[in-house]
């Protein structure tokens, strides 16, 4: 009788802080705030259009629409700071340290007997894209 059995099982990707890691966080963060400022734009511009045809509106729904819109550029703001942040955090990453890159699913033989908590403890180390080391509990 076979008592073994493949499982699926998360295994954490690590990346290894390079020059090269920090300039392409930094360009993704930077390209989120620039896309932020765009809708920002646009809700004002919204704005502007809404405005000129506010004369068949009555000042309540004129109210609403300023205030529906203020909300939204407010949370734009809040979103933009929030990378402002992040991207001092990356700026302030130590060159050879390790951040969390995300989790892939790998396919695991498990058997009776088998320590599942060090089989579960599988990270993978890459730097500026290569795997450089595979860590096992």
């Amino acid at each position: 009788m076979n008592n073994k059995i493949q499982i699926l099982r998360p295994v954490t990707v690590r990346a290894r802080v390079t020059p090269a890691l920090k300039a392409r966080l930094k360009q993704e963060v930077e390209a989120e705030v620039r896309q932020l400022d765009l809708e920002v734009q646009e809700l004002e511009t919204q704005l502007k259009r809404a405005q000129l045809t506010m004369t068949n509106m009555t000042p309540q729904q004129q109210l609403q629409l300023r205030q529906a819109v203020d909300l939204e550029k407010q949370k734009r703001q809040a979103e933009k700071e929030a990378l402002l942040e992040r991207l001092r955090e990356i700026e302030a990453l130590p060159l050879g340290s390790e951040i969390l890159q995300g989790t892939v699913q790998a396919v695991a033989e498990v058997g009776v007997g088998d320590d599942l908590e060090s089989l579960l403890a599988t990270e993978i180390v890459v730097e500026d894209g290569r795997i450089i080391a595979i860590r096992r509990g």
